[in-house]
């Protein structure tokens, strides 16, 4: 039998339901003003969208914020929305409450546990129907994906602060944030729960100076669970690397168009230039992704509902099919999304399906392999299907190996990826708020996977290095392809060793490749 909402509480909603019922025109002349705003205050033009490409990439979605293009890469097309229309007041204030440490110096709502308690009594239930504008949805979507995790985690979190365990989250959730939340998910055509792109990185920062160029140090987020420093970096430095993902999508259908033309030297200059995009994200995360203490202060609201201990069976949406009259009913369907992850970042999707990675893991243990591409932004789940159609189509690694030059460049593609999932491995291994984990045979079984398959990335390295014409290359490509080489074996010697340890333990600092 379905866990009942107190009625009182589902009244109240109903109550704030018909006060704001009279709004739509309200809200239609505030979003209307609020748009002109925005778009006369910022330089953001809209990109550019692709319509032909090497191999005939289109965006299914052109009027999407997140399309995939050489011009913005995985970003969306405009600055997210910072502010809500004024319709949305009693949200933008809950949400402004909500941080543990808000950025006054205070403590917000999730610090004491006063979050829930506060959306149920103050949340209306705000009527989106009429709601149409792609940016608008955007921000919408983000705002109430952080409502939904932040209200079924936070006794998780508030557990984990006092026990260093995890407990249970709250298994219903409200119909002022479920409703709300469908029907912007179904408008964007994405799951109604917190999502790495679309939610928590790439549509939650602004500029602080709207003139200037999005760099480190001209954006903040948007939104925040902990409001600790280490949050911030995780979001300023996921969007910072990911400007360099145009290059990325130039280079990834230039590498499949020249492959099946067979232009050998588009093809190596794009290898070149997929490359230096990789490099400069790699820079940027490692100087901003630092593992410390402060991790854990919102790594728990980044929890999905699948497959995780705090949820038993999932989440159910108060309000919509399953329910009546706003309450949940025997056999309410129960919802269950995955949450958001390192291996979240659609450039780790990208580097698996572009260069075949996941022939390494035939037992589909990859994280694009469990089913989160599918969770994606529609254009991004329209290109990695385009990238993995063509992929096996116009083998990279097997066209790079026709020529000794293009092998060295391959080389130096795969130690840039290599680098890239070796710090997602350490990060996830030494994580602190998984050291109650660590012992646990499911958290061995999951890191032993992904020890392996990096491993294999390395060897695949060591291989491609092997059957390369090292005599056809100048002094400058063999030397780069040595020391390659040599962090890879220092990769699959210290990976070896780890999956021989009885126990997780850290890593001597002689066996750190990157």
């Amino acid at each position: 039998m379905a866990a009942m909402i107190p009625r009182a509480r589902a009244a109240s909603v109903l109550n704030k339901t018909r006060l704001l019922g009279q709004n739509a025109r309200h809200f239609s002349a505030c979003a209307a003003k609020y748009q002109a705003a925005v778009v006369s205050s910022s330089n953001a033009a809209p990109f550019a969208q692709i319509s032909k490409s090497a191999d005939n990439w289109t965006n299914v979605n052109t009027g999407s914020e997140f399309s995939v293009t050489p011009k913005c890469g995985f970003l969306p097309r405009h600055d997210p929305l910072a502010v809500l229309p004024s319709y949305f007041e009693k949200l933008e204030e809950i949400l402004d409450e909500m941080p543990i440490y808000k950025g006054d110096g205070t403590y917000g709502l999730l610090h004491s546990g006063r979050f829930g308690e506060r959306v149920e009594r103050e949340l209306p239930m705000y009527d989106v129907d009429f709601v149409f504008d792609n940016r608008i949805l955007g921000a919408l979507y983000r705002d109430y994906t952080f409502l939904a995790s932040a209200y079924l985690l936070e006794p998780c979190d508030i557990q984990f602060r006092l026990a260093r365990n995890y407990g249970l989250a709250r298994r219903i959730l409200p119909a002022n944030i479920a409703k709300p939340l469908q029907t912007v998910a179904a408008r964007l055509n994405a799951q109604p729960f917190l999502e790495h792109s679309m939610s928590f990185t790439f549509y939650n920062y602004k500029r602080k100076d709207v003139s200037a160029p999005a760099s480190i140090d001209n954006i903040e987020p948007i939104r925040r669970f902990s409001g600790c420093d280490a949050e911030n970096s995780y979001i300023v430095g996921h969007v910072a690397a990911a400007q360099h993902t145009g290059p990325m999508i130039e280079a990834s259908l230039e590498l499949l168009g020249s492959a099946k033309s067979d232009s050998r030297d588009v093809f190596d200059q794009a290898l070149q230039t997929y490359t230096k995009a990789m490099d400069n994200v790699n820079g940027i995360l490692s100087r901003t992704l630092k593992n410390t203490g402060e991790y854990a202060s919102f790594r728990t609201y980044l929890s999905g509902c699948k497959s995780q201990p705090m949820f038993s069976t999932g989440v159910i949406y108060e309000g919509t099919t399953g329910t009546q009259a706003g309450l949940p009913l025997a056999g309410a369907p129960e919802h269950q999304f995955f949450g958001v992850a390192q291996s979240s970042n659609p450039i780790a999707s990208l580097n698996t399906h572009l260069f075949q990675l996941s022939n390494l893991s035939p037992q589909g243990t990859l994280p694009c392999s469990d089913g989160i591409d599918k969770l994606r932004p529609e254009n991004y789940r329209a290109f990695f299907a385009h990238i993995v159609e063509h992929a096996r189509n116009q083998s990279i690694q097997s066209y790079a190996l026709q020529s000794p030059v293009s092998s060295a460049h391959y080389i130096a593609v795969l130690d840039q990826v290599l680098a890239y999932r070796y710090r997602q491995w350490a990060n996830l291994r030494d994580s602190i708020h998984l050291q109650t984990m660590r012992s646990s045979s499911e958290f061995r079984s999951y890191l032993n996977v992904q020890t392996r398959h990096i491993r294999d990335i390395a060897e695949l390295i060591l291989r491609t290095r092997s059957n390369t014409d090292l005599e056809m290359l100048t002094p400058t490509q063999r030397a780069t392809t040595d020391n390659v080489a040599h962090r890879a074996e220092i990769v699959r010697r210290s990976l070896s060793r780890v999956l021989e340890d009885a126990e997780p333990s850290q890593l001597a600092t002689s066996m750190i490749a990157y």
